[in-house]
């Protein structure tokens, strides 16, 4: 399973979280722009490769990744988030802040004002009842929806007039502006709420998005053809977009390689491979990405049918074993040699608007590992590795043995697995390496989940945070978002209890003020280096095949595939 294909399996609904001003310091990968004349009519069409077909096209029902791929082409929103990591309205007429008055100063009510003039697809206007509706849809117990994003804290919605739309809050909601980023409902056009799972919109939306399903045929390809309501003058400039399901990468690349499709979701290869196969006819449009390799540690006891936080871990509650396990990590052989290509990280705060730019604090020195597990009670085996003698939670002789878990079918987790056991054994640190099928690694707690349960000693594996990371970030370090029976949504795998930490999470959680967050989320980047209950080490990066040929086209990492398809145009084949 390649870097991009496996988002199917890790992608969750908090990372479509988001928040307004937020930025975005990655470097963006964009085509090169046409000379005037160049310009083309709307007859014309592409064809994109997704390795899989979509269930529906309803955000608002499923969470795979593949469906946001290929709907956000046909979905009406009021604000997206462009390419530099910043919000921006789009059936919305403004952002609402606190500036503009759209944002009341207790930050309960937010007033939505529409763009003038918007259609639907079928040419009936679209209002600001279509808003309500969607909140009302969505919100139903029996609609089926997955991805009800903070509807729950919405009190009341109240329409007006049809261009505005007063949404107030049982509470301060930070991720306002992504409250409808999924998309905008027609209720004259979708159906009843309680039967959502059963609309025919679903495969045929009625939209207010570029492009409009004109023909789904099963397991093999979705056509779109150009919405002559949309609502940007003279675009989309393409006509049509057919979606072409190929599950066979080979084939795929095969296609890109001669000319038969224009876009590539999600290739395997690396940038000079890829090109290599498609010279002068495709590149890999690719920039650093959001998902970020870390260990973490178990700072509880496995096996003890105890999921809580005590007693502790008995090799890894001591902080001088996790110090000595990050100073025996060489980082540059690992991004540079291991997983070539990758970007360093420190903390989980790596990219947006509240990235944290803290130095590596624990550098790769093996000295100084050696040094620090003496101290911490484990000395120098017969053999090298190292046993306990007056260890705080072991008795004499225990040797320390730790298990390196990941999930399999990812190549570069395992060439990073063994890379980082050879360099424990250089310091006297046993491992052993255990991967598991995906849907054990990240199951559930009813599922018996290791991450869930507690029952691993370090776990290695890619995560990131959404736009608006305050959800996430409450889920993963709040020392009461720690998985149980009681609490199996919980997040909080290596069962880290830090007063400072829960602090610095709720002051976050409690203004909208961008400034304020941004210091919380340092503070507890700079607690997470330093206490370690996980330690972070590289970004992959990521992109999209693209032809030579396409043009107005820009990868997006806290996008789709197709976030900005109104702006793509494409040269005539023999120029």
């Amino acid at each position: 399973m390649n870097i991009f294909a496996r988002r199917l399996l890790l992608l969750c609904p908090l990372l479509m979280l988001a928040l307004w001003l937020a930025g975005c310091a990655a470097t963006q990968a964009k085509t090169a722009e046409p000379d005037a004349q160049e310009i083309l009519a709307h007859d014309q069409k592409i064809v994109l490769i997704i390795p899989e077909e979509p269930t529906t096209l309803n955000q608002y029902l499923a969470v795979a990744p593949i469906v946001r791929q290929v709907a956000d082409a046909t979905t009406a929103k009021l604000t997206t988030v462009d390419e530099n990591g910043e919000f921006v309205p789009v059936l919305a007429a403004e952002l609402p802040t606190l500036e503009n008055g759209g944002v009341s100063k207790d930050a309960l009510t937010v007033t939505w004002k529409l763009r003038a003039g918007l259609k639907w697809s079928d040419g009936q206007p679209l209002t600001s009842d279509d808003v309500k509706f969607t909140w009302e849809a969505v919100s139903n117990p029996d609609s089926g929806a997955v991805l009800a994003v903070a509807f729950d804290l919405i009190d009341t919605i109240t329409t007006p007039d049809p261009l505005t739309a007063i949404v107030r809050y049982k509470q301060v909601n930070q991720a306002y502006l992504q409250q409808f980023m999924y998309g905008v409902l027609p209720r004259h056009a979708a159906g009843l709420a309680n039967n959502m799972l059963n609309w025919s919109w679903n495969h045929k939306p009625v939209s207010a998005g570029p492009f409009v399903v004109s023909a789904w045929n099963m397991g093999e390809s979705i056509v779109m053809d150009r919405n002559p309501y949309y609502y940007l003058k003279g675009q989309p400039y393409l006509g049509h977009l057919i979606f072409q399901i190929v599950p066979d990468p080979a084939v795929q690349i095969s296609m890109m390689a001669k000319d038969e499709a224009q876009v590539q979701l999600w290739p395997g290869e690396t940038k000079q491979v890829y090109d290599e196969h498609t010279a002068n006819v495709a590149a890999l449009q690719e920039i650093p990405g959001p998902w970020n390799m870390a260990l973490h540690f178990n700072l509880s006891r496995p096996l003890d049918d105890n999921p809580g936080p005590l007693p502790v871990h008995p090799i890894l509650g001591d902080l001088r074993v996790r110090q000595a396990l990050a100073y025996a990590i060489d980082y540059d052989t690992i991004s540079n040699t291991v997983n070539p290509g990758t970007i360093p990280a420190t903390s989980p705060f790596a990219y947006g608007w509240y990235k944290c730019d803290l130095p590596r604090l624990y550098r790769y020195d093996p000295d100084k590992a050696k040094q620090l597990l003496p101290a911490a009670g484990w000395i120098a085996g017969p053999n090298g590795m190292r046993i306990a003698e007056k260890a705080k939670y072991v008795e004499d002789g225990a040797p320390l043995l730790l298990q390196i878990e990941g999930y399999t079918k990812f190549q570069p987790l395992q060439d990073l697995e063994q890379a980082l056991a050879e360099q424990f054994k250089a310091v006297g640190i046993e491992t052993k390496i255990q991967n598991d099928e995906s849907p054990v690694m990240f199951g559930s707690y009813a599922d018996g989940s290791p991450r869930m349960t507690g029952n691993f000693d370090i776990l290695v594996y890619d995560s990131t945070l959404p736009i608006d990371p305050q959800s996430a970030v409450a889920a993963a370090y709040h020392s009461s978002a720690i998985p149980s029976a009681d609490n199996p949504a919980g997040a909080n795998y290596s069962r880290w209890i830090n007063a400072a930490a829960d602090a610095a999470i709720e002051r976050a959680g409690r203004t909208v003020d961008i400034q304020q967050r941004q210091a919380a989320y340092c503070e507890l980047a700079q607690l997470i280096t330093t206490d370690l209950p996980e330690l972070h080490l590289y970004r992959f990066t990521e992109g999209y095949g693209a032809s030579n040929r396409l043009y107005g086209y820009q990868v997006n990492m806290w996008g789709s595939l197709t976030w900005d398809v109104q702006n793509w145009q494409l040269k005539p084949a023999d120029q």
